[in-house]
């Protein structure tokens, strides 16, 4: 039985990580990350700096574009962009579901 080791980050508003850290924590490529930048699923701080920095919460993001690329076998980073921002519109949707239910329940 093989078990897996994994790291746990603390993530926060505040928290910053380089491009390094974020190929590093992600198991995303260098060429699959700034290609998810230029798609825009991805935002770095700042787009005009000569090295990029993220929000910690960028980390989620990544951990699910490498997630989607290993379970749908999407091998093309614009196909595996797409996927990503359905799941992020998803999510959204389904946080407004959530507050909408909330304030009926009042």
């Amino acid at each position: 039985m093989d078990i897996e080791a994994s790291e746990a980050l603390y993530l926060d508003e505040t928290g910053t990580l380089s491009f390094a850290q974020l190929i590093e924590y992600s198991g995303l490529s260098d060429a699959e990350l700034r290609e998810l930048v230029e798609c825009g699923a991805l935002a770095p701080a700042d787009r005009s700096a000569a090295s990029w920095t993220f929000s910690s919460r960028c980390i989620v993001t990544a951990r699910v574009a490498h997630r989607l690329r290993e379970d749908f076998a999407l091998d093309d980073v614009h196909s595996l962009a797409l996927v990503l921002r359905f799941v992020q519109r998803i999510e959204v949707l389904e946080q407004e579901l959530r507050e909408l239910r909330a304030r009926g329940a009042r």
